[in-house]
């Protein structure tokens, strides 16, 4: 439930849930939505909050109408997205991740010739559908893309529509530059030999982009984000920014973690990357009593987890896998966290 819904006089404490994705195993929602119900029977106020970076996810943070667009995915198939019409102040904002629309298949990788082909076109057509749905601006989570192309089947398709009609943000899950988006291409499957030619097609789009659209993603925090289709977007005037900054403005998250007695938060895997500015380290450095912070990791690396706890002195951190075993923490994820949350609460009396 949200916490606007509850009676200002209400004096029982409230417990923030406010966890990203477990990638591979469950959604941040599936986990809010779970422990929201587990916890029914205590006698706290139950402050749901599904959270992202710009990666997986995304979508699900933001309230409001759901419509589902079908676009061409990565590889020119047909693919539905779910698109968010969150009401916002100004208006309409379409809400849609790139993960939903060129991510991972589930069901089997790319070969990597695939990898070296995947076409980003699919998020160009997302953003005006979003448009035709009657959003006057639209928010892309940059994020788990298996594309490498630069964006540049998402500018094309957007240019030869006569560019971005609506402001566009992009919130992007990582701050590396556009040619970074090379590193993360051989974890998408583009085989080692292939990464000459893809600094080349890299290096050609960002002397395309400053000729045509007037800006050098080159130097630009976060244009490799996708594969480079934060560069791309950037290019046609869209801005690039922090993916939980944007989720944490959106939802209110500041207020609602200094009302909070306990603070539940986690992700998949907490390593040096988390310590680095993902989700759980972000709400962490929002909670002014440590003590009442939870940070739950499905794995956590023990040197990451050192520095979180010279960092964040009194909060706890716990890894599922080092709890339950890895099969009990992958398999039944929510099951795991929710005997975590419960323990930590009833230790502060809750």
């Amino acid at each position: 439930m949200h916490h606007s819904l509850e009676s200002v006089e209400d004096p029982r404490p409230r417990v923030l849930l406010a966890v990203d994705k477990f990638r591979g195993t469950a959604s941040a929602r599936a986990l809010t939505t779970a422990l929201e119900r587990g916890l029914e029977d205590r006698d706290v106020i139950v402050d749901a909050q599904p959270l992202s970076d710009g990666g997986e996810g995304f979508a699900d943070a933001f309230r409001g109408e759901v419509v589902e667009v079908v676009v061409p995915g990565a590889l020119g198939e047909a693919v539905r997205v779910p698109l968010v019409l969150h009401p916002s102040p100004r208006g309409l904002v379409g809400v849609f991740s790139v993960a939903d629309v060129v991510g991972h298949d589930a069901r089997r990788p790319l070969t990597p010739d695939e990898a070296l082909a995947a076409r980003s076109d699919g998020v160009g057509f997302a953003i005006l559908e979003a448009v035709r749905f009657g959003a006057s601006a639209v928010l892309v989570g940059c994020g788990g893309s298996v594309t490498s192309d630069g964006g540049l089947g998402c500018y094309e398709v957007l240019r030869g529509a006569g560019g971005l009609s609506v402001p566009v943000s992009v919130a992007a899950d990582v701050t590396t530059d556009f040619a970074g988006a090379r590193r993360f291409a051989v974890q998408k499957g583009v085989a080692t030999s292939d990464l000459t030619t893809l600094d080349q097609r890299l290096r050609a789009l960002r002397a395309r982009y400053l000729v045509e659209g007037g800006r050098d993603v080159g130097e630009l925090r976060g244009a490799g984000a996708a594969g480079g289709i934060a560069g791309a977007l950037a290019a046609l005037g869209a801005d690039v920014v922090d993916g939980f900054t944007v989720v944490a403005h959106a939802v209110g998250l500041v207020p609602r973690v200094r009302e909070a007695a306990v603070v539940v938060t986690g992700e998949g895997r907490f390593d040096a990357g988390s310590l680095e500015g993902k989700v759980t380290v972000k709400v962490a450095e929002l909670v002014t009593r440590l003590d009442g912070l939870l940070v739950v990791g499905g794995a956590v690396e023990p040197e990451a987890a050192r520095r979180f706890d010279a960092r964040f002195v009194g909060a706890t951190i716990v890894s599922l896998e080092q709890r339950f075993g890895a099969e009990a923490a992958r398999l039944d994820v929510a099951w795991c966290l929710q005997r975590v949350v419960e323990e930590f609460l009833s230790l502060h009396g809750l």
